[in-house]
């Protein structure tokens, strides 16, 4: 992934040169809303890798909780790779080695204590990062005349930000 993490472990570098790329596809809109797109498109993958691990291992008390994060993540994965079919841009694989950082995460938190109530308030840091993508990405856009994927983006954002208020914080 490009822009900073979505989980604080990550120390990947930036790719400087992502924003200077022209869009091969002809599409007419410029790689800014496109990169966009496909960053937080890797973010949204990464975070469902992460959710799929913690599914398979979470304590009952919490599964509902994970799965319904879950569902909002891989539906909005969906709706993001549908955008950019549209914008003929969806060839790549939008993932990073941040999702298998993610699934590493869980698999030692699950190893060193279970993943019960206890783990809500990281994984509200978690979507908070993700969030923060967002609010990036939606900076970015707003520069391009690109409304359906500004529309997107922003819808998605505050679907995010209902799914945070629920969750608790780190006390």
């Amino acid at each position: 992934m490009n822009r900073s993490s979505t989980n604080p472990l990550n120390t990947m570098p930036v790719d400087e040169n992502r924003d200077s790329r022209s869009n091969p596809q002809g599409t007419g809109i410029g790689p800014g809303p496109i990169d966009a797109l496909h960053d937080i498109h890797t973010a949204t993958n990464d975070v469902v890798k992460g959710y799929r691990e913690m599914q398979a291992r979470a304590q009952p008390e919490i599964q509902t909780v994970i799965r319904r994060l879950s569902e909002m993540h891989q539906g909005h994965a969906s709706e993001q790779e549908a955008e950019l079919i549209r914008l003929r841009d969806a060839g790549k694989d939008d993932s990073s080695l941040q999702g298998t950082v993610n699934k590493v995460v869980v698999i030692m938190r699950d190893w060193l204590t279970n993943l019960d109530g206890d783990v809500l308030p990281a994984v509200r840091q978690g979507e908070e990062s993700l969030r923060d993508e967002y609010t990036k990405a939606l900076a970015d856009l707003q520069s391009h005349q690109q409304a359906p994927v500004f529309a997107l983006l922003k819808s998605q954002c505050d679907a995010i930000n209902s799914e945070i208020a629920r969750l608790p914080k780190k006390s």
